[in-house]
């Protein structure tokens, strides 16, 4: 069972010695949905769900923090919103995994934990309702963290930066752009599958790998004050941002549009995109603009 996995992968650690982010009954309490309360007299929902929630801040540390940043986020005030976020999610991912092997009954107030096998368990249905729930509040939080990341101790060096300033869109905002309001992070995944797909192409054919891999960092990082010119390269930003986004929706690609950025990138005055002016791919522009040929894979009639 998913329980004797976990507790095997973990037995060599003692949770007590361990600086985690929640660390005891009264804290998990706070960023537990208040209905679920342990019968008196049984194990603390802490001491229930102890390997899952080192699990889920492993996960959260692994995919979105790093060590380095989780470590500095640990030695934070509980006030401090980040901390508190990550609680959240930590909260609510542990809880995802944990609920399957608690037995939830439905009391009055929602859901309690027993072991009485003489009450009726909770329908499957409104088990289903609390893990949508527990997913939905995991990610709005991973959502907010996102735009805080940028700024924490470390972060903007980590391999989790990099996962995230890959695409031109690196927070969770571009699924709700999308018009989706569920599974937000099982959603970006996909959708940022795609991103690199299309940047890929546009960056090779149209933009440059280099005037996009600047405009890729200075939008992860909000800073456009790498250059004097600010405002143009963050404008050329929002255009090809702009054109990804078209191109996820209707899965075409609008080329004169495109040719029609290329074309006031080529036009710049002195050294406005010189990411692009050096380029290998500024070359295929060089004597008369593009061409489409019948050959290539952007070619529409």
């Amino acid at each position: 069972s998913m329980r004797i996995r976990t507790q095997s992968k973990f037995q060599s650690i003692n949770p007590k010695t361990m600086a985690m982010l929640i660390n005891d009954n009264d804290t998990l309490k706070k960023y537990v949905p208040n209905t679920l309360k342990a019968v008196a007299g049984e194990l603390s929902l802490f001491d229930k769900i102890q390997y899952h929630l080192l699990q889920a801040e492993q996960w959260l540390t692994d995919t979105f923090v790093s060590s380095d940043t989780m470590s500095r986020i640990r030695t934070y005030s509980d006030s401090t919103p980040l901390l508190h976020y990550c609680r959240i999610i930590t909260a609510a991912e542990a809880m995802r995994h944990a609920v399957p092997q608690l037995d939830l009954i439905l009391t009055p107030n929602g859901f309690g934990i027993v072991s009485n096998q003489n009450i009726a368990p909770a329908s499957k249905d409104r088990i289903e309702r609390l893990l949508l729930s527990l997913e939905k509040q995991r990610d709005d939080a991973l959502a907010v963290i996102l735009t805080m990341l940028p700024d924490a101790h470390h972060w903007t060096a980590s391999e989790q930066f990099n996962y995230f300033a890959a695409t031109m869109f690196p927070t969770l905002d571009i699924v709700h752009q999308l018009g989706f309001a569920d599974h937000i992070w099982l959603r970006y995944q996909d959708t940022r599958a795609k991103l690199l797909t299309i940047e890929h192409r546009l960056e090779t054919e149209f933009f440059s790998p280099e005037l996009m891999d600047m405009l890729r960092t200075a939008n992860a990082l909000n800073k456009w004050d790498m250059t004097l010119d600010t405002a143009q390269y963050k404008r050329m930003y929002q255009r090809i941002s702009a054109i990804e986004f078209s191109i996820l929706r209707i899965g075409e690609y609008p080329i004169p549009s495109i040719i029609d950025i290329v074309n006031s990138i080529r036009l710049a005055k002195g050294n406005v995109f010189a990411e692009w002016k050096n380029s290998d791919t500024a070359k295929l522009f060089q004597d008369h603009g593009y061409k489409n040929k019948k050959e290539s894979s952007g070619y529409f009639f």
